[in-house]
């Protein structure tokens, strides 16, 4: 269900129905995390099973970190089970005592059965530190798992959508860079070819026209960009196939924006053009953006 979409990390998923236990809730609630991690919020009845839901968890998800609650709403009937006499009567005195002390009504015998340890199973299968959950607590756990997975995957669309927004307004601002480019040597010439002309009008003097040449040259080669545009073309092509891929791409693209930053860092440090500075600016602002939004899928 959705196992090959582009995840986000945050989401919840949550399931209610009867097993072995009883009336049971299983949830599960995932925010941003750099790996996989899972806690517990478990059920006296439910503990051991941890083992278990971790695998079915690590089988469908690969970063973020979840919190796992399995609650019993209402506890099967158990006929095996014993009472365990020194326990019942520390917890009747405990609560009695608490009920004098709080001005309550004294503890009916459902209150102290109620306490955990009083009540002892003996089902060895529940006992175990750790046990095999039955048929219909595991499909309460692959549902809840279900509907969790659907809601990473419905909001990892919208994170999806919003950054190839964001990407397409980087790309556009980087087209007028592009077109941008050439005209600064252009105009550094023209801004030469004038500088001579008042110099000669001052002084009856000339400079040869290697000299130009060779000082346009290397204002060019200075300001050259073309490698930055064309690694930060490739990098836009990678990451709008990462984005429009499936399964993990997290890690992959926050990696390629790392590598797109430095590149328009690069092209802005090379330009002295005012223009180009402030498309670069727009570019960082756009990056930084993305970055953020990256965090947040698996």
């Amino acid at each position: 269900m959705g196992e090959r979409a582009v995840h986000s990390m945050t989401g919840s998923g949550a399931a209610t129905g009867s097993c072995e236990l009883g009336r049971v809730t299983v949830e599960f609630r995932s925010v941003n995390g750099r790996n996989l991690s899972l806690r517990f919020r478990t059920s006296p009845e439910c503990a051991g099973v941890e083992g278990h839901v971790e695998q079915a968890v690590r089988r469908r998800l690969v970063r973020g970190s979840v919190v796992a609650t399995l609650a019993v709403v209402e506890s099967a009937p158990n006929e095996n089970a014993a009472v365990d006499d020194r326990a019942f009567a520390a917890a009747a005195a405990r609560l009695r005592k608490l009920a004098r002390e709080n001005e309550l009504a004294a503890p009916t015998l459902h209150d102290v059965l109620a306490v955990p340890g009083v009540l002892v199973s003996s089902n060895s299968d529940r006992t175990r530190a750790s046990w095999e959950p039955g048929r219909q607590l595991a499909q309460l756990v692959e549902d809840a798992l279900d509907r969790l997975v659907a809601r990473r995957v419905a909001e990892g669309e919208q994170t999806v959508v919003a950054m190839l927004a964001v990407l397409d307004g980087m790309l556009q601002e980087l087209e007028r860079v592009r077109a941008r480019a050439p005209e600064l040597v252009a105009q550094h010439r023209a801004a030469i070819l004038e500088r001579v002309n008042e110099f000669l009008a001052q002084h009856d003097t000339r400079l040869e026209p290697e000299q130009v040449i060779r000082e346009v040259a290397l204002f060019a080669d200075r300001v050259d960009i073309a490698e930055e545009l064309q690694r930060l073309d490739a990098h836009a092509v990678r990451l709008h196939e990462e984005l429009r891929g499936s399964g993990p791409v997290g890690r992959d693209v926050e990696f390629l924006l790392q590598e797109m930053l430095r590149e328009v860092n690069t092209l802005g440090s090379k330009s002295p053009d005012v223009d180009v500075a402030h498309r670069v600016v727009a570019m960082k602002s756009a990056i930084d953006k993305l970055k953020e939004q990256a965090a947040n899928l698996e």
